[in-house]
């Protein structure tokens, strides 16, 4: 059973990574966003 702690181990330290990094994409685009006038159209 030691390998299924490890891999428990591993999975929750990738989610709460993957988490932090939602987290941080999420403010950037609000900070991103409230900087942009108007709508932009992609190209």
């Amino acid at each position: 059973m030691l390998w299924a702690r490890l891999l428990a181990y591993v999975t929750g330290t990738l989610n709460q990574k993957l988490l932090l990094r939602n987290e941080y994409l999420a403010a950037e685009n609000r900070i991103l966003r409230g900087r942009i006038k108007g709508r932009l159209l992609p190209s």
